[in-house]
């Protein structure tokens, strides 16, 4: 058999090398181009990237950012992480508006301030932009420092597209809506005190099928004596930092939707067929016994027609009433101050039964001390040596009734721990009495809170309000519809920010007088006066007329009772304080 042939690459075939057509030969013969790359969005690779992949922020949402002009009224609690959110988001002009100035007791809650400017005295503006320079230096950062008023509101909101409001009373409240109304800007309000907080969109699309106002939320002011802040009441600072926070998340949604632009937002949904979006208030309790009630929200009915800010012409001129307008606001045609019966001391006692804090720290023998403080305020704060603590709460809630230790006590060295029962703070506390719109304590006669409907639950009888979970509200008072709502209410609770029922229709006390000398005590040697006693402001004014009521209704008239003189001392222990420390 012939061998096989031997493997040798000389007899391998012999490949021809393939010949490399020029660049230049190649496109005038096939015309095709070679790739290229095109390089990526300056914005890709900036500071925001991170947000720009969020699909509903994108190139265009960023953009829509860094052209926005974004308003933070107040820099409190709310306002200072609400501001540096935005900071660092990017919108392209920040302004920042407080008359306040920084001081160590704002730090546990506002944390865009610092010690060293507590120590300066640095005004909170100054103190935020800086801190806020320090996240992001690109964008432009206004400072007003100025509290909102009637004269320059209209001014200073008018060069924005979108404000929130972190203020922290009533009055400011109605007036950033009302300008925000004139001006057409879409409205993020804010609130928080002690454990409790809520969040609204207000003036949202600020034209054509526009969302409630304010007014159309809360048509009335909380009553005065009721309003309450953060200094008296208590705040946790994570409670404000949540609030705060998702205050500027809701920003920066509505911005990168371009929802602050008149107009834009509302045609393309009316061209995609889609449905309003229905307007909504977030309600946060940190202290719900179950974490999944921590957030609840309560769907909204709209705008009111009738609104005296936002209603239409027609159902106004029918009630005989006007829309309020730019000049109505600039020339203080409107005094939100006396709307909202914000005064530095509603009168509800007579002169006579008030003195002062010179004349009660310097008499003798003053009888018998009622400290109306919350328990938690009486223990932290200064007090009257021998005074009894009956929680002013609980004396709105009984009424009368809550006096009837006081005759034990007559003429009893009673001292600084002697307390009134069942006034221990249970730990969901937070949640408010329905009738005296204060928080209610746990204890065999200060009721429960209702795990359902987190609104206080009483032993006594007092009805109780039904919050139905992400139910419709009222259209009159926008409170969540009940059996048992009246049909009168309509505000928060200065205390909680959550919907109660307005429970008088009185008229606002008038103004302060000037106190006079106390009269009638001496005509009663043998009875025991009476002196109320609070922080600062009316809880021992209503707490001493109570008595009174109570007494009159017992004896048919003080002369016949075992107490002498009823009444308070002015200014609480803010003026006491003041007058002791003048006097070392």
């Amino acid at each position: 058999m012939p061998l096989s042939p031997t493997f040798s690459p000389s007899s391998m075939p012999q490949i021809q090398p393939r010949q490399h057509t020029p660049t230049d030969q190649m496109i005038s013969t096939s015309g095709v181009t070679s790739a290229t790359l095109v390089p990526a969005p300056a914005l890709a690779s900036s500071r925001y990237n991170r947000q720009l992949l969020v699909p509903q922020v994108r190139l265009r949402g960023q953009n829509h950012l860094l052209q926005s002009k974004v308003l933070v009224i107040g820099l409190g609690g709310l306002g200072c992480p609400a501001a540096l959110y935005l900071a660092g988001a990017g919108v392209g002009t920040l302004g920042l508006i407080d008359g306040d100035t920084v001081e160590l007791g704002n730090l546990h809650r506002q944390i865009a301030h610092t010690e060293s400017a507590a120590e300066k005295g640095l005004s909170k503006v100054k103190s935020a932009a800086a801190r806020c320079h320090e996240i992001n230096s690109t964008i432009k950062y206004v400072v007003h420092e100025a509290r909102a008023t009637a004269e320059n509101i209209l001014d200073v909101v008018r060069d924005y597209d979108l404000v929130l409001d972190c203020s922290d009373n009533p009055a400011t409240r109605y007036l950033v809506s009302d300008a925000c109304v004139v001006l057409g800007k879409v409205l993020v309000s804010g609130a928080a005190q002690r454990g409790e907080g809520s969040l609204i969109v207000l003036n949202s699309p600020p034209t054509g099928n526009k969302g409630p106002c304010y007014r159309c939320v809360f048509p009335r002011p909380p009553p005065p004596e009721m309003v309450r802040g953060c200094s008296e009441i208590g705040i946790l600072g994570p409670v404000v930092g949540v609030i705060g926070t998702l205050m500027a998340g809701e920003a920066i949604k509505i911005i990168a939707r371009g929802g602050h632009l008149v107009g834009e937002v509302q045609e393309q949904e009316l061209a995609e067929g889609k449905a309003p979006t229905p307007h909504t208030m977030l309600l946060y309790n940190t202290y719900a016994a179950d974490p999944k009630g921590m957030f609840r929200t309560i769907t909204l009915r709209g705008r009111r027609k009738d609104c005296v800010a936002c209603g239409d012409s027609e159902a106004l001129a029918k009630k005989g009433q006007s829309r309020i307008t730019a000049e109505t606001i600039a020339r203080g045609r409107l005094d939100y101050q006396a709307f909202c019966g914000v005064m530095e001391d509603v009168k509800v006692l007579d002169d006579e039964r008030r003195v002062d804090a010179t004349e009660f720290l310097g008499g003798e023998n003053p009888g018998l001390v009622v400290d109306v403080r919350e328990e938690h305020e009486y223990e932290l704060g200064t007090k009257v040596e021998g005074s009894v603590n009956i929680p002013i709460s609980r004396i709105l809630r009984l009424g009368g009734g809550a006096f009837d230790e006081l005759e034990r006590l007559r003429g009893s060295p009673a001292g600084p721990g002697v307390q009134s029962s069942g006034s221990r703070t249970g730990p969901d506390g937070g949640m408010v009495d329905n009738e005296s719109h204060i928080p209610t304590m746990n204890g065999p006669d200060r009721g429960t809170i209702n795990q359902e409907t987190h609104i206080s639950e009483t032993h006594s009888g007092i009805h109780e309000t039904t919050v139905r979970g992400g139910g419709m509200v009222n259209q009159e008072t926008h409170v969540p519809v009940s059996e048992d709502v009246s049909p009168d209410g309509g505000m928060l609770s200065p205390e909680s920010h959550i919907p109660l029922t307005r429970q008088s229709e009185s008229d606002f006390p008038d103004p302060p007088q000037e106190v006079q000398t106390r009269e009638g005590a001496e005509q009663q040697r043998d009875s025991t006066p009476v002196y109320f006693v609070c922080q600062r402001g009316n809880d021992s004014q209503i707490a001493a007329q109570r008595l009174i009521e109570r007494v009159r209704a017992d004896n048919g008239s003080e002369s016949n009772s075992i107490w002498g003189w009823i009444g308070d001392v002015k200014g609480g222990f803010l003026a006491m304080e003041k007058f002791a420390g003048s006097t070392t």
